[in-house]
């Protein structure tokens, strides 16, 4: 056997023969070789040894012995509990325990005993130890050097303790004696940045910093994250990362062996096949595939069929989700020859050999280290695989697998060093303790589990007071790690507000209070300005002159103008409709008033519940067919639905019976050129929910599925313009007179009201008259508009109808509107709106209220506070100064 010169952990190859080329004053090395005691120790495996083999064998022996366990008979099928026995099994191994010695007072000490011994044969690494020394006995080692590094434990210290009476050369690794400061910060976050601005403030070298993590896990990729903003050029000496090869394989063995289409999302998600893979495919599988078998299938129909038949969805809502099906259908065709071989029935040695082949395809084997895991990969299921028929022994090496990541190690020379406790370094002239708080150091070296400590107690084991001096005389390397100055650093708290302490030895041995580090956190962002060339906005929004759109979408401009641009003038949308959302279901609402009137005219509210259910159950048997896995939630829809129209239509009764109103036309459709402004026709194209007639007077009704007022504040501002530009319209069609327009709300509000009152001057409990929370819950459904005109018809005891009063049997209005002011407003709002437009105004200015149901919002980028609505009017469009009928 071949020993080289040095022996020390891989990650310190490099930086060690740097330095003894330096102290040569040479270029390079000759007859120098560096290596590991681990892979010393590896070399001498026969070709039967193998420690995955062994887990496998030693997995499958124990759930053998589940009719044996009374205490531990649940746990012997799961791969953790074999881990521990494992692991247990190594460490007696490794400190000589015998399984005479082992505890037996409790059964449950007895089982695991007797598990124990079912596996005691199985030698793991422990022959290839042997082995070593035995070869080392009468070797003379004074000619290596061995730097150590970290010794895991007292078994490693005494391998190197007998290596070093056999002359080797234990040598430590360079050290300082460092000033000292302690800092601290509210979070790792300002933490790592004030570790960053002081290394610029200070102007220190990246070659002489070094930062020791006391949880590279919690703060490594955080820190590497800040020191790549700040531009400070770093490298981390050793860190573990998952290996998408191996995550690949266990997702690909998962669907082999159970296939689902959650399976199948699984490895999609995680670009198993050599296919790319569009979000609208893995979209369709979620909505719409749910039966491996349709997966089989070779062409997409659900969609398509789905929507023959539904009258639910707008145009615009079926032309999306048709586009995703064929966006779908063309990945799918890709995917099948891969996908396929996948669920067919086989043996389990295929389906494992048609995994790892489908691997070989993967592009990410460009990266060396993916490379090497699909190697081992390799070598491990052909050492294993005379087992692997057993699905036992397949879940047991999925679960190793799921255990092992990628060791990625960086150069370290001319950058900062990240290290952590375990990987000690060469001192440098600054080193910094990153995340000393009391959780993440020294660290925890106690045993749980299994063979927990009260367990360890009743062994030869060594103490946990002997571990843990062990462990601790491993990092007094920390204190020599600088040759100027070494930083004592920690984090207050976390995210949430939970405060942290620093650790006890750390607090001991500065003696001082930490301060704050000093941040510097002002940050200049200016306000971007979104503005288009009125040629370009002419072009975009009104080509040819005519500038087209529904009422409401121009309220979005007047709502966020860049909004408005996003959506009306680029043309984006959020994508296919994924759920039953909140206007599907208004628009069921609005098709049960809209067949009720059409055959039972103004009696329509008094239908019975029969008659009601026979109109909605073909639209939700639509949304059935269309999403069959929403069925539950869509039969609760229905059902609650069904309890609110109920409770609408006897408030709707009560109105129709008040007024000599009649509805005339329902869902009445229009397209009307509403004005002309700097040469652009604004040309207007919608729906009006119903429209109601009394001999030459009109008045407008808008369904809306919650409580909604006519303010005059937002009417002004452009934030108002559907239920009196609906007005306007109505009037220009039909040629009758306004009398007014009125949201009518189709949600049962919650009216809150006591049982009963105290009267204090009595002291007396009255109870609450009925009449009085029946009052609250008429007022509730009254219609919210603006009335117009002075109408007996229209409310007969002013009770459904708002801003009316009853005084002697007569009915009047508190604030009566002007329709022709209303009309001027409203049509000086659209010229204004044409100038904003033709002057290629699209900032990101939104009012109150504008963002919260915004579709953009993942690419928006405000920062500031929404305005308040603004006025862009000022015609006094009635006879009082007040929002009138406004609630605000």
């Amino acid at each position: 056997m071949k020993i080289p010169n040095l022996l020390a952990p891989r990650y310190l190859h490099s930086l060690l023969i740097k330095a003894k080329i330096e102290e040569q004053n040479g270029r390079f090395l000759t007859h120098y070789a560096a290596g590991t005691l681990s892979g010393l120790i590896r070399g001498q495996a026969l070709d039967n040894e193998n420690e995955t083999r062994d887990s496998l064998i030693a997995a499958l022996r124990i759930q053998d012995a589940a009719d044996d366990c009374r205490v531990y008979h649940g746990m012997v099928r799961y791969p953790d509990f074999h881990r521990q026995l494992i692991t247990f099994h190594r460490l007696m191994q490794d400190y000589g325990l015998k399984l005479t010695e082992l505890p037996v007072k409790t059964e449950g000490q007895r089982e695991l005993k007797a598990l124990l011994t079912r596996i005691s044969d199985l030698p793991f690494s422990h022959q290839q130890e042997i082995r070593f020394l035995d070869q080392v006995k009468s070797s003379d080692l004074s000619g290596i050097e061995c730097i150590p590094g970290w010794v895991e434990d007292l078994h490693q210290q005494r391998l190197l303790e007998a290596l070093q009476q056999r002359g080797l050369r234990i040598c430590p690794l360079k050290k300082g004696q460092p000033g000292t400061a302690f800092y601290k910060a509210l979070n790792s976050r300002q933490e790592a940045e004030g570790v960053a601005q002081f290394l610029l403030r200070e102007q220190w070298k990246p070659e002489d910093v070094m930062i020791i993590l006391c949880d590279s896990q919690r703060d490594g990729s955080l820190v590497r994250s800040v020191l790549n903003r700040y531009q400070l050029p770093a490298a981390q000496v050793s860190y573990s990362k998952p290996s998408k090869i191996l995550r690949c394989f266990s997702a690909l063995v998962t669907l082999t062996r159970a296939p689902s289409v959650e399976a199948v999302l699984t490895t999609l998600q995680l670009k198993a096949y050599p296919t790319p893979i569009s979000e609208a495919y893995v979209q369709y599988l979620t909505q719409f595939v749910f039966d491996i078998n349709d997966l089989r299938a070779p062409v997409f129909t659900h969609v398509q069929q789905a929507l023959e038949t539904n009258t639910l969805l707008n145009m615009i809502e079926k032309e999306n989700l048709l586009r995703m099906e064929a966006q779908a259908q063309n990945i799918h065709e890709q995917l099948l020859p891969w996908l396929l071989p996948l669920l067919e029935e086989a043996p389990l040695s295929e389906k494992l050999n048609r995994c790892y082949e489908l691997l070989r395809q993967q592009p990410c084997l460009n990266d060396e280290l993916e490379r090497r895991a699909l190697l081992n990969l390799k070598a491990t299921l052909e050492d294993c695989w005379d087992l692997l028929g057993q699905p036992e022994a397949v879940d047991m090496l999925m679960a190793l697998l799921d255990q092992k990541q990628l060791e990625v190690s960086e150069e370290v020379d001319g950058r900062i060093a990240l290290t952590d406790l375990k990987h000690p370094l060469p001192c440098r002239p600054l080193a910094i303790l990153f995340g000393a708080d009391q959780n993440s150091f020294p660290g925890n070296i106690a045993c749980t589990g299994i063979f927990d400590e009260d367990y360890l107690k009743n062994t030869s084991m060594p103490s946990q007071a002997e571990r843990y001096d062990h462990y601790t005389r491993q990092l007094e390397w920390i204190y020599t790690s600088a040759s100027r100055c070494l930083i004592f650093s920690y984090a207050a708290g976390n995210y949430e507000g939970k405060s942290w302490d620093v650790a006890f030895e750390i607090e001991q041995r500065t003696a001082r209070p930490a301060v704050l580090w000093p941040l510097i956190q002002n940050e200049v962002y200016t306000d971007p300005h979104h503005q288009l060339s009125p040629e370009t906005a002419r072009r975009l929004f009104a080509p040819d002159n005519v500038l087209r759109g529904s009422i409401s979408s121009f309220e979005t401009y007047f709502q966020c103008p860049y909004a408005y641009f996003l959506k009306s003038g680029l043309r984006l949308s959020k994508g296919s409709l994924t759920s039953v959302d909140a206007a599907i279901t208004g628009t069921i609402q609005h098709a049960l008033l809209e067949q009720s009137i059409q055959t039972w005219g103004k009696d329509y509210a008094r239908i019975s519940e029969d008659e009601a259910a026979a109109i909605l159950d073909p639209y939700f048997r639509q949304l059935n067919d269309l999403f069959p896995d929403q069925q539950a939630e869509i039969d609760q829809i229905q059902r609650r639905m069904q309890l609110n129209l109920k409770q609408l239509l006897e408030s709707l009764a009560g109105m129709e019976e008040n007024t000599s109103f009649k509805p005339a036309h329902q869902e009445f459709r229009f397209e009307e050129d509403l004005i002309e402004s700097n040469g652009i026709l604004v040309r207007l194209k919608g729906i009006i929910d119903r429209i109601d007639i009394c001999f030459n007077d009109l008045r407008i009704l808008d369904y809306k599925s919650s409580a909604k007022t006519l303010s005059e504040t937002k009417v002004k501002a452009g934030l108002q313009l559907q239920l009196l530009t609906y007005l306007i319209i109505a009037v220009r069609k039909l040629n009758l007179n306004p009398v007014g327009a009125y949201y009518c709300s189709l949600k049962n509000e919650t009216i809150p009201v006591s049982e009963a009152s105290l009267n204090g001057r009595r002291m007396e409990i009255e109870e609450i008259d009925r009449d009085e929370w029946m009052s609250e819950l008429q007022s509730s459904h009254q219609l919210k508009g603006w009335t117009m005109k002075e109408c007996e018809g229209l409310d007969y005891d002013g009770t459904h109808v708002q801003g009316l009063t009853c005084k002697d049997g007569q009915v009047k209005v508190r604030s009566l509107k002007d329709f022709d002011n209303v009309e001027a407003l409203i049509l000086e709002l659209y010229q204004h709106l044409v100038e904003q437009l033709c002057s290629g105004r699209i900032e990101l200015d939104p009012v109150e209220g504008a963002c919260l149901f915004c579709d953009f919002k993942p690419i928006c980028r405000l920062r500031k506070a929404p305005k308040k609505p603004v006025s862009w009017v000022g015609i006094d469009e009635g006879k009082g100064a007040s929002d009138g009928n406004s609630m605000e």
